[in-house]
């Protein structure tokens, strides 16, 4: 899958203009930002993110690779609690870090997240999943 598909399965969920999208490799853990319009090029297996800040306080997250639990909805005051969803709990465990760290995450995001890396492999690793959310809330947060 390209980085237009996935913008148009993105739109499908969410329907955002004003997209940022992150690609992090699964052979170098390298993050980059990248542009709607960039041809994979390199980029062969790795872990893609597409991302749009919102006023909401509510996080939506969908992963093409759990398609099946569609999208699962966390508050930006519930990051906290029990985990209820494996493949968030990466992303919620950072936001809930950073947020103690003083970090002022007070605005939603609406997230597709999609590798092409062996499921088995656990979506490259949860260091991977962490540092690129560590990135994107830096970009977007900043």
């Amino acid at each position: 899958m390209n980085v237009k598909d996935l913008v148009s399965v993105y739109n499908q969920y969410y329907n955002h203009s004003n997209l940022r999208i992150f690609f992090v490799s699964g052979h170098n853990n390298q993050i980059e930002e990248i542009t709607e319009n960039e041809e994979n090029g390199s980029r062969q297996f790795g872990i893609y993110v597409i991302l749009s800040r919102t006023e909401a306080q509510l996080i939506k997250l969908v992963s093409l690779n759990f398609e099946d639990l569609g999208i699962i909805e966390v508050t930006l005051n519930d990051v906290e609690d029990q985990i209820k969803h494996d493949w968030t709990s990466y992303l919620k465990k950072v936001i809930s870090y950073l947020k103690q760290a003083g970090y002022r995450i007070n605005r939603g995001m609406d997230i597709l997240i999609y590798s092409n890396l062996p499921n088995e492999i656990g979506l490259s690793s949860s260091r991977t999943i962490e540092a690129l959310t560590s990135t994107m809330l830096k970009t977007l947060y900043e």
